[in-house]
């Protein structure tokens, strides 16, 4: 049977529409440092697995479509590696090796529920030399103990040198390892800065200053040149994968807050890497209120973006870290500001428990005020329009076919546009016939549909539909609405028998495909040909009444039901 990936839009809504964009980042952050939001302290490989997808499946039910997985936390990672070793937090013992393919692991289930994973990277903090010592019996070795020359200690914690290439050359080919063994939609820098202005790189600053440049602005060009050799090594590995950070929540202060800022305080000019083009998205930290400037400081992340994706970090842990106690309204309220501000992609939360815990009575009601309000809808990732807008064509040949209070819509997939962008998936709208307005989210009968077939339950038997495609950057087709040929209608030069168990299909051309399905809509046969005559044994379908589909191969289609 074939599998159908889709979310059911229902179709009772008290919101407005302009509450609840069509396209939006609805990302999380979701943590393996100390086991905060995963593993937990479990280390048996089945309640891991069990764990996490508990997480996702409450994460998708609230319509989220991004996880920031976090792969590398203090110099150890969530993949197989052979350059840094596995994730004590995951393994329970820094002497082990993975005992299954984290991120595959991670990767597969996201993406089954249609959520984007992007690998959470940690490139220069790497942990203390007591974290380092934990791996000593390790087959892969810490970088501490492989590299001691690249590391400062800053505030008993160690760092590589952003002021060294030889640490631009290490991290690039870690990065290496991770781009080119898995498939994550993306990554997400963070930390990707100095930890503060005393940080003793007074050697490599007299070793590798050629310019003469002031140490602020030698720091900045580090972590800059980094960012461009880290950019063009990803995209030449994988041209779709998306490449982002998770800077200090203010880029350099406004008039009237005084903030710890990304450009001054830690040399992290984290615009200048979207200026450049050497990034796709920001997640700045934002995780203060209107006291610090919320507002203005997002304004100014939106100037200094270039028009590239900026997507905004909040923190509902403020509502539940005994410090803070803020109210659910501070963040929903956020979410609005953000959907109001030009230039503004969607929202990241910091970080998952806070989100789905529903042990916290703020957090249970932050998570049912998105699942039935603000994210009630689903919502497509924003395309990146900077990368190029593509144009996918729409599904060709769409029928509907209703039958016992069931609508079977089919089509056929369309030509690719003419830079041969690959199709993602399809959507499903109600409609009148003649009309459809697909940026309605009432209309939506099914958000995604990863086959060329949906089922729509209805005791209403005079529904249309329309169905539009999706490429993999996130662009919709125009809808094709559906034709409703009675499902018994046969052209008359083909001739459908079936008899004695065998369905026999002749006529004056060939046979591409043939499709069997139960009056439920499930797929019980495929099979493909190019003949003019076929017979199908249906010898092992149970008695009842069935439906094939035939498709030519001149790309004509015809129905008809048979009952065994």
């Amino acid at each position: 049977m074939k599998k159908l990936f889709l979310i059911v839009v229902t179709m009772l809504s008290a919101l407005t529409m302009s509450a609840q964009p069509k396209h939006e980042v609805r990302a999380v952050w979701l943590t393996t440092n100390s086991g905060s939001d995963w593993p937990k302290g479990k280390y048996d490989e089945a309640k891991q697995k069990e764990l996490l997808v508990d997480i996702l499946d409450r994460l998708a039910a609230a319509n989220f479509n991004t996880i920031i997985f976090q792969a590398q936390v203090k110099g150890d990672v969530a993949w197989v590696s052979t350059m840094q070793p596995a994730m004590r937090y995951i393994t329970g013992d820094g002497a082990k090796g993975l005992s299954y393919d984290v991120s595959r692991f991670v990767i597969d289930e996201c993406h089954k529920r249609n959520i984007e994973c992007h690998a959470w990277i940690v490139p220069y903090r790497i942990g203390t030399t007591s974290d380092a010592n934990r791996y000593k019996n390790n087959s892969v070795k810490h970088p501490y103990t492989t590299h001691p020359e690249l590391c400062v200690t800053y505030n008993n914690a160690l760092y590589l040198d952003p002021g060294l290439p030889e640490t631009r050359q290490y991290l690039l080919d870690v990065y290496r390892e991770l781009i080119t063994n898995y498939d994550y939609d993306g990554v997400n820098f963070d930390y990707t800065r100095y930890p503060g202005s005393d940080f003793d790189d007074a050697d490599s600053y007299a070793a590798y200053n050629p310019e003469g440049l002031p140490k602020a602005d030698w720091r900045r060009q580090n972590i800059n040149t980094f960012i461009a050799e880290f950019y063009e090594m990803a995209k030449s590995i994988n041209p779709d994968i998306k490449v982002g950070a998770a800077p200090i929540g203010t880029y350099k202060n406004v008039q009237g807050y005084g903030n710890m800022t990304a450009y001054g305080s830690v040399y992290q000019d984290a615009c200048q890497w979207m200026q450049s083009g050497n990034h796709d998205l920001l997640i700045p930290q934002m995780y203060w209120n209107e006291n610090y400037g919320f507002s203005p400081n997002m304004v100014t992340w939106v100037t200094n973006c270039a028009g590239r994706q900026l997507v905004i970090g909040l923190a509902p842990y403020k509502m539940v870290d005994g410090s803070n106690d803020w109210e659910v309204e501070v963040v929903t309220d956020q979410i609005e500001k953000i959907r109001n501000q030009n230039g503004t992609s969607g929202v990241c939360f910091f970080r998952a428990d806070h989100v789905i815990d529903e042990s916290e009575t703020k957090i249970a009601d932050l998570y049912d005020a998105l699942q039935n309000n603000y994210f009630k809808y689903p919502a497509h990732i924003v395309p990146m329009e900077y990368n190029g807008i593509t144009y996918p064509n729409s599904p060709l040949n769409v029928k509907q076919e209703y039958t016992d209070g069931q609508y079977h819509i089919t089509w056929d997939s369309p030509m690719l546009d003419e830079l041969s962008t690959p199709i993602r998936y399809y959507s499903v709208y109600l409609c009148d016939g003649t009309n459809v307005d697909i940026n309605d989210l009432q209309t939506v009968a099914a958000h995604i549909v990863k086959d060329n077939e949906f089922t729509y339950s209805s005791t209403d038997p005079n529904l249309r539909f329309a169905v539009t495609t999706f490429d993999k950057n996130y662009y919709e087709s125009a809808p094709a609405i559906s034709e409703t040929n009675s499902i018994d209608n046969i052209v008359t030069h083909f001739q459908i028998c079936y008899a004695h168990d065998i369905l026999t299909i002749t006529g004056n051309k060939s046979v591409k495909q043939v499709d069997i399905y139960s009056i439920s809509g499930a797929n019980l046969r495929h099979a493909q040909f190019n003949v003019p005559e076929v017979s199908i044994n249906c010898s092992d379908f149970s008695k009842g009444m069935y439906i094939a589909r035939i498709i030519y191969c001149d790309g004509t289609t015809t129905t008809h039901k048979f009952i065994r």
